[in-house]
This record gives structure tokens, C-alpha cells and sequence, in this order.
């Protein structure tokens, strides 16, 4: 059963010139098309929405005996010998590959980042343990928690346990903080490992 053909839209005629090609004239805006205005509503618009061989709007493969087969653009009243589609093609791969970079240097730099979160959880870490330690000497000499002739806050006790909370909740939020950006990392490198297949 053949394809029933959408109607023009009102004010459009369908016409042909003295070669015979089929143009469109809009009689409500007094202008002509070579593109069929139904087009619109049954081609891709882009070259992004094409499937298989199909041109968007606009575009038209025409043979010449002398070239060959080209491509008018009625968009912007221009043709060309090379397939826009292989074109189109060619400069999405290229900005994939652009893109590739960017993302690598992006990964490679996120990574240099945890590389030093990790250097500063271990160096936090160690802080904890440090002060850990002096408070267990300290608590373990009452005499020490007694004198209170020490000018130094080290052997403050009070101060001493402020130091060691705050650490502690130090180490605790660079290891969150890992975490995070371990999971955004992986995530990442996915990503990229994806796209460069």
C-alpha cells in the first residue's frame, strides 16, 4: 500500500521549473523554496538525528555527469563534492578526540589531586597518633596532670584533648573527602575508557 502523502501546508504550492525540478512557493510570505516545507515535519533536522544514509532538511544529493554525485545545501545555497556526512563524521571524531585530551589531562590531574589528599591523610594521621601518644604519657603520670608549672600547651590537658578532637575530625574528613573523589575518579576513568573504545 503506497504512503499516503502529507498535504502541503495552507499558502504552499508544489511547482516545477523550466528544467523540471520541483521547487515551493509560499504564497502567504510571497518567497520559494527548494525545500519541501513538509520536510520539516518528516526529516531529521540535523545530521545528528540522521539514520543511515538520510540527509536533514535542507540537503539534497544530486548527479552530475561531468562530477559525479554532489551535495546542494539549500540552507545556505551552497554545494559540495564531498559527502556531508562522511564531513560531519570526520569532524565529530575529531572533537571526540579533542575532548579525549581534554578528559585525560582532567583525570590525569584529579588523580595528581588525590595522590595529595592521600599524602595529607597520612600526615593528619600521623598528627592523631602523635598527639594520642602524648596524652596516654601524660594521663599515665598524674603528676604531670597535676603540675600545672608547664608554660607549654602541649601539656595542657585540656588543651591537649582540644588538639586531639580536632585531628581526629581532621583524619575524618580528608578520609570522607577521599572517598568522594575516589568514586568521582573511578567514575571518570570509566568514562574515558568508554569513550576511547
Amino acid at each position: 500500500m503506497p504512503r499516503k502523502e502529507l498535504p502541503l501546508p495552507e499558502g504552499w504550492e508544489k511547482t516545477r521549473d523550466f528544467d523540471g525540478k520541483v521547487y515551493y512557493i509560499d504564497h502567504i510570505n510571497h518567497t520559494t523554496s527548494w525545500i519541501d516545507p513538509r520536510d520539516r515535519q518528516t526529516k531529521p533536522l540535523t545530521f545528528a538525528d540522521c539514520i543511515g544514509d538520510e540527509l536533514p532538511v535542507g540537503w539534497e544529493e544530486a548527479y552530475n555527469p561531468a562530477v559525479g554525485a554532489y551535495y546542494v545545501d539549500h540552507n545556505t545555497k551552497s554545494t559540495q563534492l564531498e559527502d556531508p556526512r562522511v564531513q560531519y563524521q570526520r569532524q565529530q571524531e575529531l572533537m571526540l578526540r579533542e575532548y579525549l585530551g581534554v578528559a585525560r589531562q582532567a583525570v590525569s590531574a584529579q588523580q595528581e589531586t588525590y595522590r595529595v589528599k592521600e599524602y595529607r591523610l597520612q600526615l593528619a594521621q600521623q598528627e592523631y597518633r602523635a598527639l594520642h601518644d602524648t596524652w596516654r604519657n601524660r594521663t599515665g603520670s598524674q603528676s604531670s596532670l597535676n603540675s600545672r608549672s608547664s608554660s607549654s600547651s602541649k601539656y595542657d590537658p585540656e588543651i591537649l584533648k582540644a588538639e586531639i578532637v580536632t585531628a581526629k575530625s581532621s583524619v575524618n574528613q580528608l578520609k570522607r573527602d577521599l572517598a568522594c573523589m575516589k568514586q568521582e575518579l573511578l567514575f571518570k576513568e570509566q568514562g574515558f575508557q568508554t569513550l576511547k573504545a
